[in-house]
């Protein structure tokens, strides 16, 4: 039997269905024009950001990353309408409208999404990933620099009950972050379990680091173990990072070192330094390849630098404010309620 085959039968139904309306409140579509918009080339993905694409042959487009060649504002939210396809055989579910379908995006309304990488708060404003259209809680005007790690492995233990999980042993591969998927021994294989905020683990934990720190889950263990082997599965798109740079007054800027975990590429914003230009962004690679976890190399931005930085620490975010808000609190993994305010 396939592993997402349904298994079980919950008692309540569920709070809403992820890209769903989340209130009968008016609704605003982006006005596109006739056989506007549909899916880009890669498809589109429900419960989402996205991004307005101008292609010759199609015209207007959608992706969930930034689409053209400035990093920006998402222009909408994509909708659950029942218009996403099963194209995977034997695949039992999708999100993904094919591309070249038709779409409507939505820039006011209240919807249904996923906080992936953190627990929401009401309040809370919504920045997007620009590399996947993942929405992020944050007060306003945040720069966040957050990774989002990589598939890793890791060994701990586990108490029936708890929702904690302490690892036993160094990480063994990859790079644990706050909002993973995580799956192993004690944990309810029905469903998904994610890393929370808490505990006693100082992220992004990285390979061979934190032999006794504790995990906090987003969902209690169902039986207690001890040394067994976990996986995570890393969230969807680039995280950020910070690094050690320098410059002389130009727009080329040499990357000194990158954190470990994080991620630099092409797209990410830049802040900290007192001599960034504000919006600055990385508009491609140098000597340096990217995107890059590691080395050394120059990186080209959209601003020069107004002065001389000798190896200072520079914040590269992937995360973009939006007009939108959170409407309800949840935990990481959690649905939540996103909406506009008129």
């Amino acid at each position: 039997m396939p592993n997402n085959f349904q298994q079980s039968v919950a008692l309540y139904p569920g709070v809403g269905l992820l890209g769903s309306r989340a209130s009968m409140n008016p609704t605003a579509t982006v006005d596109a024009g006739p056989f506007n918009l549909t899916a880009g080339a890669l498809g589109v993905t429900v419960g989402k950001m996205a991004w307005q694409a101008m292609t010759a042959s199609t015209g207007l487009s959608l992706t969930n990353n930034y689409a053209n060649a400035v990093p920006s504002i998402p222009d909408g939210f994509v909708s659950n309408e029942q218009q996403a396809l099963i194209t995977t055989w034997l695949g039992l579910n999708s999100l993904v409208i094919p591309a070249g379908y038709p779409v409507t995006l939505y820039n006011r309304g209240d919807f249904w999404a996923r906080s992936v990488y953190l627990d929401a708060f009401i309040g809370a404003k919504v920045f997007a990933n620009i590399y996947s259209g993942d929405v992020y809680p944050a007060a306003a005007g945040s720069f966040i620099t957050d990774t989002v790690g990589s598939a890793s492995v890791i060994t701990g233990s586990t108490v029936a009950g708890s929702y904690t999980l302490t690892l036993t042993a160094n990480v063994v591969s990859g790079t644990v972050m706050k909002g993973q998927q995580i799956s192993g021994p004690g944990l309810n294989p029905q469903f998904p379990t994610y890393i929370d905020v808490g505990g006693t683990a100082s992220f992004p934990l990285a390979t061979g680091a934190g032999n006794t720190q504790t995990l906090y889950l987003s969902a209690p263990a169902l039986t207690t173990q001890t040394g067994q082997t976990y996986s995570t599965i890393a969230n969807v798109g680039i995280g950020g990072c910070t690094c050690s740079i320098s410059s002389t007054s130009s727009t080329t800027v040499t990357i000194n070192s990158i954190t470990a975990g994080g991620t630099l590429a092409v797209g990410q914003f830049l802040q900290g330094i007192t001599s960034m230009p504000a919006g600055a962004y990385v508009v491609s690679a140098g000597t340096l390849a990217l995107p890059a976890t590691s080395g050394t190399g120059t990186i080209i931005i959209s601003a020069a630098t107004t002065g001389t930085i000798s190896a200072q620490t520079c914040g590269f975010s992937p995360f973009v404010e939006t007009p939108w808000y959170f409407n309800s609190a949840g935990n990481v993994g959690d649905l939540v309620k996103i909406g506009t305010r008129w």
